[in-house]
């Protein structure tokens, strides 16, 4: 069996600093993490592995070599990892992305389960795995607390409001994991210091594909297309009402009256 798993880094906001007046971010300190719902997935397929056996597969593409990232995921124990490289893919948006990740799958020989964090944390946005499974045609879960795989098929659980519930589908399969499923185990020390030096059998256990070597320039092409930032505007200070029940709803009422559009 085996599994894929997307890694991505992002800039740890702890070093970050918002000024809402000057509207301006500060970076004081320019440290990255991996992406905590990455982070979480892949703790999810090294469950997998520890419990039947399998492949475990990190992917990363970053706009400039990020080895901290994949060597992590390495030490974690992952098998193998691949950092895609190469002009477009530095810009490119989930819809790029995902087709990215499709001709990935291709080159590998295909994949079994792929796993990767629901949400962004500096974006917030959560489609690269549905559109992954879009781009592939394969069924996904989406936001998976837990994933096993039991009698050839993937069983996730997942929240309904309050409630938990447990869905299954068959394999191949996609499925998202929110950032606080699971906790990440430590990396192991020995792994470490192996995946650095390029010792224990990990001299090749990174590899460098040329995204122009999966798929045509054209396909680069970002359906996205940023116009700049902005910080939203201040919170409007509220007004204390005094006096009766009576008085505060009929002061609310006004309020609301008065932001009526027409």
């Amino acid at each position: 069996m085996r599994i894929l798993v997307i890694l991505r880094r992002v800039l740890d906001p702890a070093g970050l600093v918002a000024h809402a007046r000057l509207r301006r971010l500060f970076i004081n300190r320019e440290e990255y993490l991996i992406e905590p719902g990455d982070h979480a997935a892949l703790e999810a397929a090294l469950r997998i592995k520890d419990g039947g056996g399998a492949e475990v597969v990190v992917v990363s593409g970053q706009p400039e070599p990020d080895d901290d990232t994949l060597r992590r995921g390495l030490a974690m124990g992952a098998d193998r990892a691949i950092y895609l490289s190469g002009a477009g893919f530095a810009d490119a948006d989930d819809g790029v992305a995902a087709e990215v990740l499709k001709a990935t799958v291709e080159r590998l020989g295909g994949a079994d389960l792929v796993l990767v964090g629901m949400t962004r944390l500096d974006t917030g946005q959560a489609q690269l795995g549905p559109r992954l499974a879009g781009a592939l045609g394969w069924p996904q879960i989406v936001g998976a607390w837990s994933v096993e795989i039991a009698d050839g098929r993937i069983r996730a659980v997942r929240r309904d409001g309050d409630d938990y519930v447990i869905v299954e589908t068959d394999l191949p399969a996609v499925v998202t994991v929110p950032a606080k499923a699971l906790e990440p185990r430590y990396p192991d020390g020995a792994r470490l210091i192996n995946v650095y030096r390029g010792e224990g059998g990990m001299a090749e256990a990174v590899l460098q594909w040329d995204v122009a070597d999966l798929m045509d320039p054209e396909g680069l092409v970002p359906l996205l297309e940023g116009r700049g930032r902005d910080f939203p505007p201040e919170r409007e200070r509220g007004v204390r009402v005094e006096g009766s029940i009576e008085e505060a709803a009929q002061a609310v009422a006004e309020a609301l009256r008065g932001r009526r559009p027409g």
